[in-house]
């Protein structure tokens, strides 16, 4: 079946009906015509009505009235499938490199209109020079290009050809997919799997590529080559201090520094949070590659150049060696990471090679890890209380309630080993809503027990935050406790807090709204916390405990500390200092103007027993501070 134009009566002598890209008819054109049409077809003529008629593919040909019936409905077809459609289309003359006609949609595309489209040459849409669109793809098939608009833009196209027969002659139809927003964002990933987005460098996934081309040359060609995993000490104290702003700005300068200190083939990726990759190639013995990374930490001797100042920092660096054995990029990043692990426990600053029983260290932890999914369940976990004192009365107000994990065979497991852990595998949730429920069910007894109107803070995982159901669970804790939402506060860290999409703080202006506290918790560790303060959904700050040891006697000037108590008073917020543990300290904060004090000077968490004796016996810490 073959698509010809049919004209339903042949044309009066000397004129030749046109159509535009529609069908319609657009006049006659005379002998006396000034030159020829720029519509017309390869053959000199001009398309009569585009897609007018179809022969019939049977051996007896159909009447006149029935070729005009055929070709009445299958135009109807036709206008659906090239006029309407939203696909860009047009018609090319491959000969002549011109358009002949094109659809609405390919219109509103380039920006012409369809009576000065045709005619055209291909090249006015083509950029980049070489073979113009249509000439060369006769047999059909699809191509990528880049064409230029009306209006001088550029985009990127994917035009697929299909040969057809009009009036006799061959011409190309083709239509044109738009792949200009899906290139960039193809590209956009791709940069983002290959550059860190912290410090421009390169990401675990071209880490591990490089290595695997290494490991496939060393085989062929013999040799060694060493992969380092560095980690940068104490880097979770710089976060806590300086907020993810510092800590992303020591991070570029520990990669440049790394960057400056390697050979030029060698290769220095970020692989995770603050852990960093080295690709030595041509590294034949362990000595070697253990030399290497000792030159590596010396080159942090001195002090890096940060936002935040000059920063002292030193590495822990672990050491994997490849031979000729069959050793995967995975496995050797991962051996020298347990390496690295093993210089961490060890002290900072050390360099430790590979052996096969740090395996046994990586067991242990997820041992501990499973451990831990039964702590809930196996009556393990304990909730301690540290109190919470008013500085101008010295009494307790309230109470932080924090959890304690009593392993059955290993005893006490230090928050900072199981908080993390639970943190990466998910407990966190069955943590936060257990020691919520516990909190709340002990204070409102101490509460029935006549002991005073005292509220308790309870800790929220940032993991539990958005969820979409911590007003609900907070609800549960104070419905089955019978304690007033009034008398419970529920605090978010600073930076957990400032990183929260929408949700988040949404559901922190519903805790608010139903009668619970909102506290900010280690405030004063993101530089843009003081700007930002006034749009978060809370009733309290709680300054941080670095900020507090800076007053080393009473007399002492620690403007920030002045400036967010006062900036919180402004704003309608009351204000307890962390990690008080001097006298000085305190008085400090009493001048002013603290509201409360937590801290070692005043009492450690203590077990519920012995906090309900502290408010028995009045509550009174320290003596008023006038």
């Amino acid at each position: 079946m073959s698509i010809q134009s049919v004209p339903d009566r042949a044309p009066a002598p000397g004129a030749v009906r046109r159509t535009h890209h529609t069908g319609a008819e657009a006049g006659t054109r005379g002998r006396g015509g000034s030159g020829p049409d720029p519509g017309a077809g390869p053959s000199g003529r001009t398309p009569q009505r585009f897609f007018a008629a179809i022969g019939a593919p049977d051996a007896t040909p159909p009447t006149a009235r029935g070729r005009r019936t055929l070709a009445a409905r299958l135009e109807g077809v036709l206008r659906v499938l090239f006029v309407d459609s939203p696909l860009p289309m047009w018609v090319v003359d491959p000969a002549a490199g011109r358009f002949i006609a094109l659809n609405a949609a390919a219109a509103a595309l380039y920006g012409y209109t369809a009576e000065e489209f045709p005619g055209l040459p291909v090249s006015l849409v083509r950029t980049g020079g070489g073979e113009p669109p249509g000439r060369g793809h006769e047999a059909g098939g699809t191509r990528a290009e880049r064409h230029r608009l009306r209006d001088g833009r550029e985009i990127e196209v994917e035009v697929s050809s299909s040969p057809v027969e009009l009036a006799g002659c061959r011409v190309l139809l083709e239509w044109i997919n738009n792949v200009t927003e899906r290139n960039r964002l193809e590209r956009e990933l791709r940069d983002r799997s290959l550059r860190d987005p912290v410090t421009g460098g390169a990401t675990r996934g071209l880490f591990l590529e490089r290595l695997t081309h290494a490991l496939a040359r060393l085989r062929r060609r013999g040799g060694g080559l060493a992969v380092l995993v560095a980690d940068v000490d104490c880097f979770a104290d710089v976060t806590q201090s300086l907020g993810y702003t510092g800590g992303d700005s020591l991070l570029q300068a520990v990669a440049a520094r790394l960057a400056a200190a390697v050979r030029p083939g060698d290769t220095v990726a970020r692989l995770a949070g603050d852990e960093f990759g080295i690709l030595l190639e041509d590294v034949g013995e362990a000595r070697q590659a253990a030399d290497a990374a000792r030159r590596l930490s010396e080159r942090f001797a001195s002090p890096l150049e940060t936002p935040a100042g000059p920063m002292s920092v030193e590495l822990n660096i672990g050491i994997a060696v490849a031979g000729l054995a069959d050793t995967d990029a995975e496995a050797l990043v991962r051996n020298a990471a347990l390496a690295m692990h093993a210089a961490r426990a060890g002290g900072a600053g050390r360099v430790v090679a590979f052996s096969p029983g740090m395996d046994s260290s990586a067991s242990e932890r997820l041992t501990l890890a499973q451990h831990l999914r039964g702590a809930v369940a196996g009556a393990q976990l304990r909730v301690v209380f540290q109190p919470l004192v008013a500085i101008s009365g010295g009494t307790v107000v309230g109470c932080e309630a924090l959890v304690r994990w009593e392993h059955p065979t290993r005893g006490l497991v230090p928050p900072d080993s199981f908080i993390p852990l639970a943190e990466e595998t998910g407990e966190i949730r069955a943590i936060d809503t257990w020691v919520l429920r516990s909190a709340c069910l002990q204070v409102a007894q101490w509460r029935r027990e006549g002991l005073g109107d005292v509220s308790v803070a309870v800790n929220c995982s940032g993991r539990n935050l958005g969820q979409g159901d911590l007003v609900e669970r907070v609800a549960a804790a104070l419905r089955d406790s019978g304690l007033p939402p009034g008398r419970l506060e529920i605090e978010v860290t600073e930076s957990v807090a400032a990183a929260q999409p929408a949700e988040a703080l949404a559901e922190l202006r519903e805790l608010r709204r139903i009668g619970v506290a909102v506290a900010i918790d280690d405030f004063g560790t993101g530089y843009s916390s003081l700007s930002k303060l006034a749009t978060f959904p809370v009733d309290r700050i709680k300054i941080d405990r670095a900020f507090v040891a800076s007053i080393r006697q009473e007399g002492d000037d620690a403007p920030l500390v002045a400036a967010m108590v006062a900036l919180a008073h402004r704003l309608g917020l009351t204000v307890t200092a962390e990690g008080v543990e001097t006298h000085d300290q305190l008085r400090f904060l009493a001048r002013n103007g603290c509201d409360v004090a937590q801290g070692y000077l005043l009492s450690p968490p203590v077990p519920a027993p012995r906090f309900r004796e502290l408010l028995a016996g009045g509550g009174r810490l320290v003596p008023p501070i006038g």
